[in-house]
Formats: structure tokens, sequence, C-alpha cells
């Protein structure tokens, strides 16, 4: 370790040209010593030095140890070119090597790619021979050296040593690449607030007048008073249990933030010690909870390395359970370093947060504009002020409002107003853009005059509506990155995020100029973005290495389909194999969707689709599901009647009324597409969108009462179970006490596996699905209710079932050659992932409000590296109010001397083919293999049940049929 380590105490400013300038290896080596690496250990090495096989090394150009400080080590690597699978794989090289490491990739020193080798080691069970194992997890961080941004100056800074120990450095750097993730340059928000809200309104725009007063108050004064707390914080406070940490700490950071708090142990469960705070002029009245862990210890899962006491505890669970209990409307969760802050108004309080990494923000040595602005956004959403409630007025009443109140109103508000603007675009413009573009191409094939009959639109309509559907999912995916837009180049450069980038500059940000600019840059017979979105969909559909992309699948994306597949969402599939839609139309749609217009600046902005909640996008495209497509025979105009806005010819028109419509541009030309329903509306007047509130009430007080009785009859099992786990333990000591071979530690985790069945052996059915707007709901609280129930538990069979979960993905993930972000692979996200495929049922007589329901909940429920769940089994397209029970079918023919469904007759299978269909729910659906299989097995399931259901529903038709009429002239009644 070089001098500079050993002074080294605050992260070493970086600045863009410190960026610019790393075009050679010793550019590198130069910034590795002023962040005090050691580079006095320089040497070039070969793959055989480092016992890389030919096959690994075969791209590899140079290799060289920049850096070495006791066992963390820097290597760099020049490559003929640097893809994920070259990454993997000589990452793999070091796999069971001792020591840390950090790796440099490039190709030409444009793009630069920092890996840190982090490595999962699971130890082999004491009995028996075996070898640890060990999972690799590459975390990636790219720079594009001639334009770094802020995030870039941010994680390299982090890079800085300052850690005694290579072990706390390499704890250090794996905190920074989190950073890289993080949903802005300053905050991490996970779905709580909006952040353009938060970037835009908290935050006043240059030369603004200021909606939050709070902005402008100096937070200076509090920034020095905790950066003194966290002077070198990981050897100051790492190993200190949860007391000695709040003495050390916690308390003393949130008095500086102006509470008053109080210790409370096990509050709420067995989870650890928690804090109450307070407002000092009002002692007694809660404003918040903290639960404090020690320094670094995991917050999404347990932690048998930096937690000594409550190992066994998952912090996320404990808040949920803290959220529940009606006066606790705030929750801060902290480990020393990250700072949480969870809301009991949240849609999923187990999912959606606020976090900032206070370490990281206080680690600078001056107090600069951007740190400045860092650290606003931490000190005004976790002080006492921002909690405390004061009268405001909100839609005409005085009530009283905290800040964080009023930023997440505020929040809500942007999101609904969102919502509504991008309703309008996907009615009026983006929807007939689309299907005006798979008219034109079947126009130049077939000619300018060729006819589309009702059952021809009908098709394209359900072929848009399909289109329609994956770019929702791409551009909600790619925001929140669920897709890997922002950790893999490779996929960037083939993102929808790119494409609607190119699209919007030559668009320009003129609202009324766009369609002009694009009908300029595009052409109406291209189809090169065409066919970029359909490989990005196959990409999608069947992975690539390449792009790091699992294979997600599912049905949404998929590109082929069996012939005897006659589904809607079958013929919709084949209908986007053999059209196109022209670059002119695609572009022109892509923008429509991809951006808004700013209310203030009156200029074309991208949209935050982070703001939007699932329920929101699902119920905007639910809509269209009660309109039709038309092409207009004659020039028509848009006018309003009644409130509503409809369809009239121009030419019946009064001519001032002309002038207005061709002004507005509410008018339709002839030959072109528009939507209307059956009352000639350009848009629904009402709202598709259930105010959450009341989708909240009803799903807590239908299924709420049904939970509970579950957990209640649980109860006993689950503490029998956790005997039966210390026994076993306790009878393995024994066996190695006396040197005999023990039971396989595995076996452990099989204990009350039949607890998991039991507990989840939920069935909730939504009769009319719609978009999914009240299963998406019911997810959601069926997770965080089972999370608050489990948290009494700290070891239960459904923590080891997630456990196994999570080892199968990473298994997968190793044989595609994939990276994802294990850390991402929480237990509530795998929670919820269980609770879509076991407990949710749905109808709609829609086709494709079925697929509608289904984009919802696969976007509620990714989970990364895993493929989209196998729903068509519990999703269905059905008439829910009439059909025939077997027991009526049963008295029918009974009556009549038949013999019956149960009998010994030739209905006999028919228990077996439901039982089959009702088997496919118990199939895990964790890998792609996995969901091929519950395909295959409910198409064989639905062939066999097919005859079955012939029956009822010919027992079915006699309510709907005249059956005194004459044979031949019997008709369906009304």
């Amino acid at each position: 370790m070089n001098e500079s380590t050993l002074t080294q105490v605050f992260d070493r400013e970086l600045t863009t040209r410190d960026i610019q300038s790393l075009n050679s290896a010793d550019a590198l080596a130069a910034l590795l010593a002023k962040l005090g690496y050691d580079t006095s250990v320089r040497t070039v090495q070969t793959p055989g030095n480092l016992g890389l096989s030919d096959a690994v090394a075969r791209p590899v150009k140079r290799i060289e140890l920049l850096a070495r400080n006791d066992l963390l080590q820097v290597y760099l690597f020049e490559l003929k070119s640097v893809t994920v699978a070259s990454i993997r794989s000589l990452a793999g090289g070091f796999r069971n090597l001792a020591g840390r490491f950090l790796f440099v990739f490039t190709a030409d020193y444009e793009d630069l790619d920092f890996v840190l080798l982090d490595r999962e080691i699971s130890t082999p069970p004491e009995s028996g021979p075996g070898t640890p194992q060990v999972t690799l997890n590459p975390l990636r961080f790219s720079v594009d050296r001639r334009r770094p941004t802020l995030v870039h100056m941010r994680v390299l800074r982090r890079f800085t040593w300052t850690e005694p120990t290579a072990f706390d450095q390499f704890d250090k750097l794996r905190s920074a690449y989190v950073i890289a993730k993080w949903s802005e340059v300053y905050f991490n928000n996970r779905g709580l607030f909006s952040d353009h809200f938060l970037l835009s309104r908290l935050r006043p725009p240059d030369g603004g007048v200021p909606e939050f007063p709070e902005w402008g108050e100096d937070p200076k004064p509090t920034y020095l008073k905790l950066r003194g707390l966290y002077d070198q914080p990981s050897s100051r406070y790492g190993g200190l249990k949860a007391e000695q940490l709040c003495d050390a700490l916690y308390e003393p950071v949130l008095r500086e933030l102006g509470f008053m708090t109080a210790r409370v142990c096990n509050f709420p469960t067995k989870s650890g010690m928690g804090l109450r705070l307070e407002n000092p002029a009002e002692p007694g009245r809660l404003l918040a909870v903290c639960l404090p862990y020690p320094w670094g210890r995991e917050l999404d899962r347990k932690d048998e390395v930096h937690d000594s006491e409550t190992p066994e505890v998952t912090p996320t669970f404990a808040v949920i359970d803290l959220l529940a209990q009606e006066d606790v409307r705030w929750v801060i969760l902290t480990n020393g370093k990250l700072w949480r802050l969870y809301s009991q108004r949240a849609h999923s309080r187990a999912t959606n947060y606020y976090e900032i990494d206070l370490e990281e923000v206080l680690s600078r040595q001056t107090f600069q504009h951007d740190v400045e602005t860092a650290f606003r956004y931490f000190w005004l959403l976790f002080r006492m002020q921002a909690f405390r409630a004061e009268e405001r007025e909100l839609q005409g009443k005085k009530i009283p409002l905290s800040m964080l109140d009023r930023v997440l109103v505020g929040s809500e508000e942007y999101a609904k107003a969102l919502g509504e603007s991008l309703k309008t675009r996907v009615f009026v413009d983006a929807f007939p853009e689309l299907a005006e573009g798979f008219i034109a191409y079947r126009r130049q094939r077939e000619g300018r005059d060729v006819e589309f009959s009702d059952s021809d639109l009908a098709v394209i309509y359900q072929g848009t509506l399909t289109l329609l559907y994956r770019i929702l999912f791409l551009l909600y995916a790619e925001s929140r990155d669920l897709l890997p837009v922002r950790s893999s180049r490779e996929y960037s450069q083939a993102s929808l995020t790119r494409l609607k980038q190119e699209v919007a500059e030559p668009a320009g940000s003129i609202l009324d100029e766009t369609e002009e600019k694009i009908a300029h840059h595009y052409k109406e017979d291209d189809y090169g973005l065409w066919q970029r979105l359909k490989w990005l969909f196959r990409v999608i559909d069947k992975g690539s290495e390449e792009l790091n992309v699992p294979r997600y699948n599912g049905g949404l994306f998929q590109a082929e389909r069996d012939r005897d597949d006659q589904s809607p969402e079958a013929e919709a599939t084949r209908f986007l194999e053999r059209e196109k839609v022209p670059d002119r139309h695609l572009a022109r749609a892509v923008d429509l969707l991809a951006r808004g217009l700013e209310p203030k600046r009156q200029d074309l902005v991208m949209i935050d689709y982070k703001s939007l909640g699932v329920r929101q996008l699902g119920s905007i495209y639910e809509g269209l599901l009660e309109f039709h497509l038309r092409i207009a025979d004659q020039k028509l105009a848009v006018v309003k009647e009644k409130g509503r806005e409809v369809y009239r010819p121009f030419r019946d028109l009064a001519d001032r009324d002309k002038k207005r419509a061709e002004r507005q541009g509410n008018f339709v030309r002839k030959g072109r597409a528009y939507l209307e329903n059956d009352k000639r509306e350009r848009k629904a007047t009402g709202s598709y969108y259930t105010p959450d509130h009341i989708v909240q009430y009803i799903v807590r007080h239908a299924v709420g009462p049904v939970l509970e009785e579950k957990f209640n009859d649980l109860r006993t099992g689950l503490r029998e179970a956790q005997q039966r786990r210390r026994e076993f333990f306790k009878e393995r000591e024994q066996f190695i006490a006396r040197h005999m071979r023990p039971k396989p530690v595995e076996q452990a985790e099989l204990i009350g596996r039949e607890l998991v069945d039991k507990l989840f052996d939920i069935k909730v059915l939504d009769p009319a699905m719609g978009s999914g707007h009240f299963l998406v709901e019911a997810v959601d609280f069926i997770t965080d209710e089972a999370i608050k129930f489990l948290s009494a538990f700290p070891w239960n069979p459904v923590q080891a079932h997630l456990k196994n979960m999570r080892k199968t993905i990473q298994e997968q993930m190793e044989e595609q050659n994939i990276e994802i972000d294990f850390g991402r692979l929480d237990d509530t996200n795998l929670l919820k992932r269980h609770v879509l495929k076991r407990c949710i049922y749905g109808v709609d007589l829609n086709p494709m409000a079925v697929e509608l329901a289904k984009v919802s909940l696969w976007l509620d429920c990714f989970t990364l590296g895993a493929p989209l769940s196998f729903l068509d089994h519990h999703l269905r397209c059905g008439n829910s109010l009439i059909g025939s029970t077997v027991e009526e079918v049963d008295k029918i023919r009974e009556a009549k001397g038949q013999l019956t469904l149960t009998g010994t007759s030739d209905w006999q299978g028919f228990a077996q083919a439901v039982q089959a269909m009702i088997d496919i729910g118990g199939m895990p659906d964790i890998t792609a293999t996995q969901v091929a299989e519950s395909r295959l097995h409910y198409k064989s399931a639905l062939a066999d049940v097919e005859i079955f259901k012939r029956v009822l529903g010919l027992h079915t038709a006699r309510w709907f049929v005249e059956l005194d009429a004459p044979r031949d002239k019997r008709a369906l009644g009304p």
C-alpha cells in the first residue's frame, strides 16, 4: 500500500478532463495512482500466467496488472472487441483465485468497462467431501470516455482508496456500482415519488419561482456536522451492534435532523430495535419510526455476515409489519450507509421507497454545487420538518399536510395528468398512426385502391393493439431498468430508448413542427426502424448473450405460434410477422408515445414512464378495447356534442366550424385511419381508471379476511417447523461430536415445505378483469400481508423456497452466459412472482383485455433473469356470468336416463383433464424450459378438456335457444 493510501480520507475530486484523458494504459494507471492505488507493481501478463485457456484468451490483445493493494488487484484487458461473453469468460478464469479483482476492459479506449468480480461463495455441507460453490456476479460499469456524465464521475470518485483493508475497499467498490443503477443522479427513487416531480418541482428550475421554499434553506451547517460523524465510517462503525451504533451514529444523526428519539426494543416484532421519531415541540406524537441495522447490513434479505443479532431477519419485511400499524405513516430504514424512506400510502409498501447513500454524499472534501444538491435530496426529505404536518389547501379544503405528503400528492397528481395526456395521444394519434402504417404497407403491395373489409380492419386493429402492448412493455421496463439499457452498452444501442432518442433528434422539440420534420427525415417505403424493432422483440423473446438479455418469452413477444393455435393473440402474432410499418409512420408513433409537452416551457420532453403505475398504464390502454378501426370514406371533422367529441362529415359543418376544425387540426382526411366507438366518439369521455383507494378498499375487505383465516391456521404449523429445524441442527451437532456422519444440511431446507403450498393455496378471481387493475392490487396486497405475517417467524420455509428460486435463476444466468444484478433478486420480488403464479385468476370476454391484463401483471411482478410467467391457464377469455356445472348436467342427464358426467361412462377422463389443468398452477416457471413445459402441458390439458367443454356448452345453450320452435327455425335468444 503506497503512502497516498494511508493519508486519503475523502474521495478525490475528478473532472471531465480526468475521464477524457483515459486513452491509454498509462493514463488509467495515473488515474488509479491519483485515487490511492499502488501502481508500482505494474506488470504485463500473459494468459498462461493467469491460467486462462486458449479459447478464453482468444479475444485478448494485451493484459496488464495495473495496481495491487494487498489482496485487491486491478487488471487491464485490451480486447479485439468487448462483449458480454468475453467479459464473463475472462472473469470466470479468476473464479477460484484468492483475492479481490477489479477489471478494466477496452477495445480502443473510446469505451471503458470497469468490471468488479463479485463472488458469492456457498460453503459445502459439514458432512462428507465437497468444495465451496462459487457463483460469479460480475458488476459492470461502462464509461464513454469522450462524453463522461455526472454519474460516471460520481462512481469513479468512489473508487478512491479510503478503507483500512482490501476487503473493506472492495465493499466500497461494490456500493459504488449501486450508484450507477440509481433512478437519477442524486437519488434512488423506486416508485415512491415521481422522479420528474423531484427534479423539476421540488428543485426549482433555473430562474424559476420555487414551489417548495424549503429548497432555499441553507443545509451546510447540518452537512458539516454529519460529515464529522461519517469520517471513515466503515472502520468506526463496522462490527458494532445495533444498540452501540445507535449511541455512536444513528441518534446523533437523527438529532441533527431535528428529531427527538426514543428506543423501543423488539419493535414491532423480533426484528430488532426501533426508534420512535418525534417532534421535540410535540412530545408523544409519532412522526415516523426508524429501523436501524448494523453498518452495511443487507436490507432486502437476511445477512449473517454483518448482523450477529438478527441475521435471519429481512429488514424490508419488518418495514411492512410496521406500516400496517395505523399510526405509523412513515418508516426510515437504514444500515448507516443507505437511508431509505417508506410510506404507508405507497402502492406497494414492500417495493416502493426512496433511497440515499449518505456515506457517498458526505465523502467529498468540499461543499461544491453538486454536493449541495445531492445533500439537499437527503436533508429535505429525512429531516423532522419534512414529517411535521401543517395546514395546507388541497382541492379546496384545508387539511394537515407534511412536506413529504405534498411531494407524494404532487407526484400522484403529476402521474394522473401524465396518464390523461398519454391517453389522448394514444387514442387520437399513436394508434391511428400505427394502423395507418399497416394500411400503407398493404397499399404498397396491392395498389392504392385496395379495399379493406370490416374483418380486415379488425385484424389490423388486433395487430396494432398487440404492437402497442409490446411498445408499452419496453418503454416501462427500460425506464425502470428491468432491461439492461444502462448496464449493457450492447443492449443500449439496440434498445427502444436509443430508437426514441434517434427519432426525437430530427423531430425537434416544437410540437407543431414534429410531424413535418419526421416526414422529411423518414421515408414512406423504408422499413429500417421496423426491422430494428422486430429484432428487439425477438431478443426479448429468445434472449441474447451478445446483448445480455435473458430469455423472457412468456407469449407477448413470441414470434412463432403452433399452426393449430387460432386464438386472437396467435393471429395477432402472425400478423406482426408478415406485415410491416413504414419508417415514417413508426417514427411518428414512437415519438408520440415517448415524448409529451412540458406544461411550463411548452416544449417536448421525454415522458417519465417511471412515474406511471402499472395500473394507470393498463387503464390507459383498456379504453382502446371498446373502439373499432375505421377508414374515412370522406373527410371527417371532430365536433363537440353534449360534452362528447364525435365524428361528423366535414361537408355538413357550417363554414365557421370548418375553419375552426382546420385550424385546430380536428379532422380526418379521406382514406385515413381513425378510431371510434359505437357512439361515434373519438375517445371515451369516462375514466377507465378506478381510483386506487376504492380498489384498495375492495381488495382489502374481500381478500383480507381470507388471508387472516389462512394465517391463523398456519401459525401452529410454522412454530412446529421452527422447532423441528432446531432439533435437526441439535442432532447434527451431536452426531459431529461423536464423529458420526450427520444428515446433509440441505435436508433442513425441506423442513416445513408443505406449509408453503398451504400458505399460498388461495385463489383470487376477477370475473371481469379488464386491464388487471384489481389483480395487480391483489398481488401487492397478498405479498405485503404475507411479508407482515412471516416477519413474526425469522426463519420459515417460505425463505427456503425463495432461496431455491434465487439459486435456480442464478444457475440459469450462468448457463445462458448472462449478467444480471443478483442484488435485485430480493425476497420481495421473488415472493410477488410466486403469488402471481399461485393465487391470481381472471376472466374477460374480450381476448385483448386478457392480453393487456397479462402485460400489467408481468410488469408488476417482473423478476430479473426469470422468464415471464405462464398465465394462459389462470387468465382466460370467456363469459364468467353464464355456464353449466357438472352437477347441473348430471341432474339433467339422470332425469333423462342418460349416463352422468361423473359416472363410469364416456365421461371418464374429465376429472383427470381438469386436474391436469390445475397441476399447471403448481409448476414453478422459474426457467424458460419450465415455462415451455407449462405451455406444453396446458396445450395437452386444453385438448383433453375440449370435448367436455363442448358438452357443457351445449347444455348452457339450452337457456338461449327456443326449444319449442321448429328445429329449422330455432334461434339464440336475446
